[in-house]
């Protein structure tokens, strides 16, 4: 159960566009990369009610997990991620008739910025496995 709340939690946070390199946020902290403000938006507006406004989860009776490095969405590839914030799963609601296909991805971009670069690195690498689908 736990687990799927998870994987709807990294699906919904998705972000920008695939290839581009986001920087870590948090302890991590850089300047965000130009054209990721979409992926922040969208992901503040539709997501931090329940997964909290820095992804640190448990932001309200839903209790959605974290999406920052404590916790593990980093572990799930891109593509798992977009269908869970398209099509919802166990806990998690669809959100694909209220985010367009570009919001999603930009969501998932900005998620990235929330891992640390090893983190990141491990995600990618699975996510060569199932990547995103183009908007």
């Amino acid at each position: 159960m736990r687990r799927a709340i998870v994987l709807l939690s990294l699906l919904v946070l998705a972000g920008c566009a695939r290839g581009q390199e986001l920087p870590a946020t948090g302890a991590n902290a850089q300047q965000p990369v130009a054209g990721n403000s979409l992926g922040r938006d969208v992901y503040l507006r539709t997501c931090a009610a329940c997964h909290g406004p820095d992804g640190e989860g448990y932001a309200n009776q839903y209790k959605a997990p974290a999406l920052d490095p404590t916790e593990h969405a980093w572990h799930h590839p891109d593509g798992q991620i977009q269908r869970l914030i398209r099509d919802g799963g166990a806990v998690m609601p669809a959100l694909g008739d209220q985010l367009s296909p570009k919001e999603i991805v930009a969501v998932i971009t900005y998620l990235h910025t929330l891992w640390t670069p090893v983190q990141l690195e491990r995600q990618q690498a699975s996510s060569a496995f199932d990547p995103l689908q183009s908007p």
